[in-house]
């Protein structure tokens, strides 16, 4: 189909990279996260693990309702890059389609012609031959 332009290429290139080294960090963080929640929730005294839960809950919340959209946007925008693709195929084989039938029209059309010129022509001829039939009437 359409090529892809080089720089564009790289730049995908660079972005999936910085993707994988993203996600990297992002467990190696969430790694070293968990173990330090489980450190800090056995250090946490009795009296202050209830409202520290609470307000740990809120902040987990928090960023369920910030990511929450955002992941549907992301999703949305898949079903959206997939719709379009599959526009865009039906578009092609409609116009290979279309291409077809106006070759068939084409040959359609000579043939036509091929047969209908000797008629045309021998009517013409057949007209000119009367007007001269009722020229030499008419004297």
């Amino acid at each position: 189909m359409s090529e892809t332009h080089p720089m564009a290429a790289q730049v995908g290139e660079v972005l999936k990279s910085l993707q994988q080294m993203a996600s990297l960090i992002t467990q190696a963080a969430a790694d070293t996260a968990q173990a330090a929640a489980t450190a800090g929730a056995q250090a946490t005294p009795p009296f202050l693990a209830a409202p520290l839960a609470e307000l740990a809950e809120g902040i987990a919340g928090l960023s369920d309702n910030l990511t929450g959209p955002l992941r549907r946007l992301l999703e949305e925008q898949q079903r959206l890059a997939d719709l379009m693709a599959e526009w865009s195929e039906q578009h092609r084989r409609m116009s290979e389609q279309i291409a077809q039938w106006a070759e068939e029209h084409r040959r359609l059309t000579e043939q036509m012609q091929r047969l209908v010129k000797p008629v045309l022509e021998q009517a013409e001829g057949l007209a000119k031959t009367t007007r001269v039939f009722v020229e030499e009437l008419r004297r």
